[in-house]
């Protein structure tokens, strides 16, 4: 098997994912936003025997003595597999893939596995972890299950914007693309976000720029004015249409106009001839409230998976030194090395006593 590692400019990134059922988030233009979001550099690892293929993207992010580790970008990116490869094919082009990482440097590897596309992922390298459970809706259902599928407390709320005025509309030229940055900057703040959630302005145009006619922004507007929006990404080839950011007015907040948005979503998508509407994951806690409000438009659920690698044991061991985790634990906090470093604080001291 040959393996290369390929920038966002290689054509040959774009000649395997026409061989590959993709998401927007395997593409060149998605990994180039990504690179501000990470901090990092876009690359992806190709493998082939000639016949079939496996394509990674991930970002590389720098350590320390020319030593990297890759990780998936913001959002459901994955391995993928050109249609057709036997099923051997995969866990032995994943493992070429890893050779070549470690020989050119690389210290470890975490992938976020893709709810629709990965689902026969098997890997003997590392450890393929559950994390949690996604929700999306089939678009190729008519609108009037849809609707049956919808909970009432959905309903009520979609109804009663309808009756306020409330209109949800495509704004294909981004001209409120400003006005959605700040809704969703103060949304995340609201819920006490970190900062991985925030993205500079440069991100977004990096988006819009990049994908064109792949990106979507809803905006719901009361009287003109926007009270609600959200960003989606689409597919072609897959038919996977994705719910990326979204964020409402708190002013507005009785309108819930994150609602009318998704259900207009929904139905722009069916009748754009898309299959599914992914709209993603939860809070990763007991009680999570964004995972049951998505359920609230559809009873589909897949299983989200990471997977994680030691690439180089060597330096991943080195690098962890002194952390809570060791390079045996893969299904803590991975990778070890970047677990942040709490202080600790002196016995007896007066910051102690308030510790605890």
């Amino acid at each position: 098997m040959r393996a290369n590692l390929l920038d966002i400019t290689s054509n040959a990134w774009r000649t395997a994912l026409e061989r590959c059922s993709h998401d927007c988030h395997h593409t060149p233009a998605w990994m180039k936003a990504a690179e501000r979001s990470e901090r990092g550099r876009a690359l992806a690892v190709h493998v082939t025997d000639g016949a079939h293929e496996l394509l990674v993207p991930f970002v590389r992010r720098d350590l320390t003595g020319g030593l990297w580790d890759a990780t998936s970008a913001y959002g459901y990116g994955g391995p993928l597999v050109s249609t057709g490869a036997p099923a051997d094919f995969a866990d032995a082009a994943f493992r070429a893939a890893v050779d070549m990482l470690r020989e050119a440097g690389c210290v470890s590897c975490f992938l976020r596995l893709h709810p629709l596309l990965n689902t026969h992922w098997k890997s003997s390298v590392g450890l393929v972890l559950e994390q949690g459970m996604t929700v999306s809706i089939d678009l190729r259902k008519p609108p009037e299950k849809h609707w049956q599928e919808t909970q009432s407390r959905h309903k009520l709320g979609i109804n009663r914007a309808r009756r306020a005025g409330v209109t949800v509309r495509v704004d294909r030229e981004f001209e409120t693309l400003s006005r959605f940055i700040d809704i969703y900057n103060q949304t995340m703040t609201r819920r006490c976000a970190t900062d991985y959630y925030f993205f500079d302005k440069q991100y977004y145009r990096s988006l819009v720029n990049g994908l064109g006619d792949n990106l979507l922004l809803l905006v719901a507007e009361e009287a003109g004015h926007v009270i609600g929006g959200a960003l989606f990404t689409l597919a072609q080839q897959s038919g996977i249409m994705q719910y990326h950011l979204s964020g409402s007015d708190w002013d507005y907040r009785h309108r819930q106009p994150t609602k009318i948005i998704i259900h207009t979503a929904r139905e722009w998508g069916r009748m754009h001839g898309f299959s599914r509407l992914h709209l993603g994951g939860g809070l990763g806690s007991a009680v999570d409230s964004l995972h049951e409000f998505k359920r609230g438009f559809s009873p589909d659920t897949h299983m989200f998976s990471t997977q994680r690698v030691v690439v180089s044991r060597e330096a991943y061991h080195a690098l962890s030194a002194g952390r809570a985790a060791s390079d045996g634990d893969l299904r803590g906090y991975f990778p070890a090395y970047r677990r942040p470093v709490v202080a600790k604080v002196p016995a007896g001291s007066r910051l102690a006593a308030l510790t605890p």
